[in-house]
């Protein structure tokens, strides 16, 4: 008897055990698939550079990004200037290290701007539909279909070029994109199960909408925004190159390239153009990689 209830406690302890283990969880795998991204994981690891290395400008480089030395003017890299001086002998590295503050700046304060406006304007029009669908679909349309670089080199001319303008103008610019991806995805929440039997309860829409449909769109807009964050920082580059973004003595990488404008600087003096080129292809990439990684990770298609 006791060899048999000891064979039953054996046989019974494994099904036990395997009842007290939780089921993993969808954020889990997603954070696991991401972790598994290659191409994710470099794009993450050179922008954890560059954040930290913004960050600690002060401390990676002695010199001033906005003092002049008109007896080193465009001096080649050396143990002083390891990548050089510019026309008005400012230190490079210094001026790239600082420049990289205001370059990620701008993409992440633009980008917070048009997420807000794209997840409002898409969260009434998807949820309440018809008339008011119509209307805000129709404006977002409109902004869509203006060429961005134009009315940014309108507004910015009339509004006069600054960093808080340069912010505005692409947070205004850029949010149609994030409102009708929110706007779909409500679409199709709202007629789901969950959302109907709230409504059935007396749930007010308010929270219909923020509580129960909207924590289901949040992996989409994730993926949105950090695209948009890669186009933000070409666009203020682009404002800064035409002299309508960041303005001088304050660095940016757009403005720096907008320094080395002339076929003598482009020929012969690389070192004052090649830095700030390189990092604003190097930053657009690392977050379309990590965007790319988001997107695979939080695809509900492949838990399926």
């Amino acid at each position: 008897m006791a060899t048999s209830i000891a064979s039953t406690e054996t046989k019974t302890a494994p099904a036990t055990q395997l009842g007290t283990v939780r089921p993993e969880g969808l954020w889990s795998k997603a954070g696991r698939r991401f972790l598994r991204h290659k191409l994710a994981m470099f794009g993450l690891a050179v922008m954890a550079i560059l954040l930290l290395s913004a960050i600690a400008a002060p401390v990676l480089t002695p010199h001033s990004p906005i003092q002049q030395d008109l007896r080193n003017l465009r001096k080649p890299p050396s143990a002083q200037h390891l990548l050089g001086t510019d026309g008005l002998g400012r230190d490079i590295l210094t001026r790239v290290l600082y420049g990289g503050r205001i370059s990620l700046s701008v993409g992440l304060v633009s980008v917070t701007i048009a997420a807000v406006i794209g997840i409002i304007v898409g969260i009434i029009a998807g949820y309440y539909g018809g008339k008011t669908d119509m209307v805000l679909m129709r404006a977002t349309d409109m902004v869509m279909t203006f060429p961005s670089l134009v009315i940014m080199i309108t507004i910015a001319a009339a509004l006069g070029p600054s960093i808080f303008n340069a912010m505005l103008i692409i947070g205004f610019l850029t949010w149609p994109a994030i409102a009708r991806l929110v706007r779909g995805q409500f679409l199709t929440l709202r007629t789901q199960q969950f959302a109907l039997a709230a409504r059935s309860i007396g749930v007010s829409n308010w929270e219909i909408a923020f509580k129960h449909i909207f924590p289901n769109t949040i992996s989409f807009i994730t993926v949105a925004i950090t695209f948009g964050v890669a186009t933000a920082i070409l666009m203020e580059a682009s404002l800064s190159f035409l002299g309508l973004g960041v303005q001088a003595p304050t660095p940016s990488w757009g403005n720096m390239l907008r320094d080395a404008q002339g076929m003598n600087i482009l020929e012969d003096m690389p070192w004052i153009w090649l830095p700030p080129g390189i990092l604003i292809a190097l930053a657009v990439l690392s977050i379309n990689f990590i965007g790319d990684g988001l997107r695979d990770a939080l695809d509900p298609r492949s838990y399926l």
